[in-house]
């Protein structure tokens, strides 16, 4: 499956995380921006599926629309050092592609 048949069946409010086969984060946001990343869309993905990701809340959450790093999240282990109330999570498509030079 390469990444532009991915793409379109999601819909643009769908929050998506692309990965490169490096594991590095090369896009976090709307379904519906990814076109302004220039990622080339006959990438093969590797695997994809949901991600989550657990942040202490503040008054202001993280805004998809902004570029700057999230705060650190907090492992799973940590979760009983919180209130349910005072944890915020994000959930997104993760979409991990291929390594473009092995064939």
């Amino acid at each position: 499956m390469t990444l532009g048949e991915l793409l379109e069946k999601t819909t643009g409010s769908d929050r998506i995380v692309i990965l490169n086969a490096a594991r590095q984060v090369i896009y976090r946001g709307y379904a519906a921006s990814v076109e302004h990343a220039r990622i080339n869309e006959q990438r093969k993905v590797e695997r994809f599926g949901i991600g989550m990701e657990t942040y202490r809340k503040t008054d202001v959450m993280w805004d998809w629309s902004r570029t700057e790093p999230l705060a650190e999240q907090i492992p799973v282990e940590q979760f009983t050092q919180f209130e349910v109330g005072q944890l915020e999570h994000i959930l997104y498509i993760r979409i991990e592609l291929a390594n473009e030079f092995m064939r």
